[in-house]
């Protein structure tokens, strides 16, 4: 439910200035990885992903009020390396907090079923809402992770 609610207005958000590559959805928040034309258009259009998101929410539970706190974290990401790690972060958070087991499986709340970063084949499970995959269109997201920032993501790895 909440991936297919997210996953709508992402398809609706998609732009050639802002685009969420990869996304996880927590308890109270979501991890995001987001590539922009620059600081402006990020926050502008994950102000508009977050605002959609929330009356799609509200409206599905029939209520009112706030479903976010008024404040994010970002973090430019410069690096192969720190680009690998945010995808662990992202993809894997669920191991992070222990509560998926060793073995291929992949989180049902990730983009990580469309994602084709994995050393091995995965456990996806059914792909309830198709989305397409939003290929990255910059170097570091799109290959320069993989090739020198450490190799392919194992769907064992933990977040740090």
């Amino acid at each position: 439910m909440l991936r297919g609610i997210l996953e709508r207005q992402l398809d609706r958000r998609y732009r050639d200035h802002f685009q969420v590559v990869h996304y996880s959805i927590q308890s109270n928040h979501l991890h995001l990885i987001v590539e922009s034309n620059d600081r402006r258009t990020m926050r502008s259009g994950v102000s508009g992903l977050v605002i959609a998101f929330a009356k799609r929410l509200n409206k599905l539970l029939e209520r009112l009020g706030k479903v976010w706190s008024d404040r994010y974290h970002s973090r430019e990401l410069t690096t192969p390396s720190e680009v690998r790690r945010a995808l662990v972060y992202v993809l894997q958070n669920v191991r992070k907090h222990g509560f998926a087991q060793l073995g291929a499986y992949i989180d049902p709340l990730t983009s990580a079923v469309r994602f084709t970063g994995w050393n091995m084949a995965v456990s996806t499970g059914p792909d309830p809402d198709p989305f397409p995959a939003r290929a990255p269109r910059t170097w570091l997201l799109g290959e320069g992770w993989s090739t020198r920032g450490g190799g392919l993501l194992s769907p064992n790895e933990r977040p740090a």
